[in-house]
Order: structure tokens, then sequence, then C-alpha cells
């Protein structure tokens, strides 16, 4: 998977591309261009402290890609393996609640 690039001396991969680490909306194969573009950056340290330090206060990243992690809507790390299925289960969710919206 080829990573994200064009990052300016001292910005991560991300910097102005935010959209392409949010998880809503977008396909497990963009999920992990992301997370390779993040695996490939040379602030992946700092952002990982970044994360950590986020979580610790309790407003940790929801929903999106940080510091080469897929973290889900409650905060959880998405396991790497297991981001086919998450996408299916979280399709799933969306298809039924957005049915029970629609009746």
């Amino acid at each position: 998977m080829v990573p994200i690039g064009g990052a300016e001396p001292g910005k991560g991969l991300c910097a102005g591309k935010s959209r392409s680490w949010e998880m809503d909306g977008r396909t497990v194969v963009e999920w992990r261009r992301a997370i390779s573009s993040c695996e490939a950056c040379p602030l992946l340290a700092q952002c990982r402290i970044d994360a950590a330090t986020a979580v610790e206060r309790g407003d940790g990243p929801q929903r999106m890609i940080m510091a080469g992690n897929a973290y889900d809507s409650h905060g959880n790390i998405v396991d790497g393996e297991r981001l086919g299925l998450y996408e299916s289960l979280t399709t799933a969710t969306r298809r039924r609640e957005n049915a029970e919206v629609a009746a």
C-alpha cells in the first residue's frame, strides 16, 4: 500500500488532510492507506505520545486513524487484522439505523 505523501518539514503526513484519517464514510482500503502513512510519518513517535495522553485525559481519538491505529466510536483501538470485520459490522449497523429512521 502506498502511503499518502507530501509532508512539509516539521509536519505530519496528515497535516491539512484530516478527512483521509476519518473512518466515517471511508473503506477499509482507505483506513489501511492512512495507517501505512502513519507508519511512514517522521512524527509517528510524537503522535503516539499525543494519542496516549489524549486517551488518559478521556478525550482520545474516536472513529479515526491516529498514530498508526484505528479507533472505534468508543476510543478503543481496532485490531489491524480485524479492520475488514469492523467495517462490515459498522456498515451493517449504519444501514439498520438508517432503515429505522426511514420507517
